[in-house]
């Protein structure tokens, strides 16, 4: 599996530098919407950077960079919060709006287990980027810049 969590974050940089088409998200549930899509259909995140601000693109490039081909701080992938997914009963939360900032808390099964993520956007020239990502329930809870923060 560790093979597998390298070409997460190898990938995720690999389509930041190659500079992977930019999609406007007017809202922030469109944002949220268009970010689980891939993994209710065909599973191919391999676009996934267009969601992400330039503060976390940074932070997983910088993660990437530090590891050194190995596992970096993020051995999972936070979208589904875990390794393995099968995403059940998706649901997409309000956006509760301030200013140039956007919380969305989304709803799902995986793999028949319930997970609640929080997601802090924010709006980089009216477009909404996924800022961070919080798991906010069950037995294993984190905080996407936490992690890279303890990792440094």
């Amino acid at each position: 599996m560790r093979n597998g969590r390298f070409v997460f974050v190898l990938g995720l940089a690999t389509s930041v530098a190659t500079g992977a088409c930019a999609e406007t998200f007017r809202t922030p549930e469109a944002l949220i919407e268009a970010l689980y899509a891939p993994y209710l259909a065909d599973g191919d995140q391999s676009e996934r950077d267009t969601f992400f601000s330039d503060g976390l693109t940074r932070l997983f490039e910088a993660d990437a960079q530090a590891s050194q081909g190995e596992v970096g701080a993020i051995d999972f992938d936070p979208v589904v919060n875990g390794q393995d997914f099968d995403i059940e009963n998706l649901r997409v939360g309000e956006a509760e709006i301030t200013g140039p900032s956007a919380v969305v808390t989304v709803h799902f099964d995986n793999l028949s287990v319930p997970v609640t993520l929080r997601y802090a956007l924010t709006d980089e020239d009216g477009n909404w980027q996924v800022d961070d990502i919080e798991s906010i329930e069950g037995d294993n809870q984190w905080k996407l810049s936490e992690i890279f923060a303890e990792a440094r």
